[in-house]
């Protein structure tokens, strides 16, 4: 039986990257050492010769995994052609390496290269294993370069297609401002985004209804479908799932031509997590706001989320079931595919009274949600009425410039999260404690933005040298 071993090259490439190297056991006389045409960053080659995978969930993880994946079905291949080999003196060095080429490279693949680059990201997104969420992330960026490709063509290059044997640099930056400026080229051509609309949900075709007018700061009217501007992170966000892309199609012989080489993607920049303390919380749950009662709900909601410190994605998926012994139990729907450890969280005294008011047997949902997009709406609103308007500093993610804006300005359902995450932590001071209780895994770098030390713990250790 064949038996292979690894090793990683000494030679490394532009990219700093070095070659998986195969050992093939052919026989007690043959052995053989050939290239596996698999390229590796030597920090993420293990002691025990293997692809090390890092825990933190992000691209690279995908990238390696898929990597690790190809290693290993290259191998099933070469072992195959060993093992069924009549004359074993008749494999030779040559001989594997016309393998090797040939799985890269496999016949069939002259008919692929004639797909269109987005028949080749619908084969992406068919067989690379994406999250729901991710899943929906990646058609978003779709939809985008669809537009791109339709943008082009109506500022001078007629019959322009995205390619990837052509796709250059220069392209990317294009690309990249293209994301940045989806707003005004929306008023400029908003025929554009009538044949690929900003919004999956704006193409589905539904009966006319009166909705009410929107306004922007300056009380003029939004046209429906227009595009929010983005930040600084989404759009660097967007380009490193573009990268994925782009180096799964290298990986799977589609092209040789990886851009992304001689492109720096713009920084990853959080600002300090922003939080109320717990006076705050009970002093928007004490607020009256009878007068209101729909914004009374999604204030408890809200206030809720803050004692158990989900996601809002997994707060909406929760139902009676999830209730067990006195506790909220669920599997956070980000970490799942990765690992479905179970997050069980003790209800509170007034968690426990929100449930009790609005217990409803035939509602399929726990709590009577409002769309997310509405929920943060009414969030803003309640804390307003409840006169939470400390001031706070934040980044603006378009400018990346530190501005100052009043807390019900910057209040979402993921301030809940914050929130249980942030006055935890300063009691206890332990990550991984409360990391079992948020869903956050071990190490995670997510998590650490939460960890924020705040003035109080400041006077704490400087209280330290008294």
């Amino acid at each position: 039986m064949a038996q292979t071993n690894y090793y990683l090259g000494k030679i490394t490439n532009s990219s700093g990257e070095s070659e998986i190297n195969l050992r093939l056991y052919v026989s007690r006389d043959i052995r053989l050492r050939i290239g596996s045409g698999i390229w590796l960053d030597r920090k993420r080659w293990g002691k025990k010769n293997d692809i090390n995978i890092p825990l933190i969930q992000g691209e690279e993880r995908e990238q390696l995994l898929a990597k690790r994946d190809r290693l290993k079905a290259l191998t099933d291949v070469l072992e195959r052609e060993i093992n069924t080999a009549t004359d074993k003196s008749a494999i030779t060095r040559e001989h594997m390496e016309k393998a090797v080429k040939k799985f890269h490279k496999p016949v069939k693949a002259a008919r692929e290269y004639e797909k269109s680059f987005f028949d080749i990201i619908d084969e992406y997104i068919a067989k690379h294993k994406l999250s729901e969420q991710r899943l929906k992330n990646f058609k978003v960026l779709t939809r985008c370069l669809k537009r791109f490709e339709l943008y082009k063509r109506k500022t001078g290059s007629r019959g322009f297609k995205l390619n990837l044997s052509s796709l250059n640099p220069d392209q990317l930056r294009q690309i990249d401002e293209f994301l940045a400026n989806e707003k005004q080229v929306f008023l400029q051509f908003p025929e554009i985004y009538e044949e690929v609309p900003y919004s999956a949900k704006l193409a589905v075709k539904t009966p006319k209804r009166k909705r009410p007018t929107v306004l922007d700061e300056d009380g003029n009217e939004v046209p429906k479908g227009m595009p929010k501007e983005r930040g600084q992170n989404s759009i660097a966000d967007m380009m490193n799932r573009f990268r994925a892309f782009i180096l799964w199609a290298n990986d799977n012989g589609y092209t040789a031509n990886n851009p992304f080489k001689h492109y720096s993607i713009g920084e990853i920049v959080y600002g300090t997590p922003i939080y109320i303390s717990n006076e705050e919380r009970n002093r928007l749950y004490e607020t009256d706001l009878s007068d209101d009662p729909a914004l009374a709900v999604q204030r408890d909601i809200f206030v809720f989320q803050c004692y158990i410190g989900c996601r809002v994605s997994d707060l909406y998926k929760m139902t009676e079931r999830n209730i067990i012994d006195g506790a909220i139990e669920y599997i956070p729907r980000k970490t799942k595919e990765d690992r479905g450890i179970t997050v069980r969280v003790p209800l509170t005294k007034v968690a426990l009274e929100i449930l009790a008011r609005y217990r409803d047997p035939l509602r399929e949902t726990l709590l009577p949600f409002y769309s997310e997009q509405k929920y943060n709406v009414k969030i803003k609103e309640a804390f307003k009425r409840a006169g939470l308007n400390r001031m706070v500093t934040t980044i603006d993610q378009r400018t990346r410039q530190e501005v100052q804006r009043p807390l019900y300005e910057v209040a979402s359902s993921h301030m809940a999260r914050r929130t249980f995450i942030g006055n935890i932590y300063k009691k206890v001071k332990d990550p991984n404690l409360v990391g079992s209780l948020s869903g956050h895994k071990e190490g995670s770098k997510a998590f650490a933005r939460y960890r924020d030390i705040d003035e109080e713990m400041k006077k704490e250790l400087v209280g330290l040298l008294e």
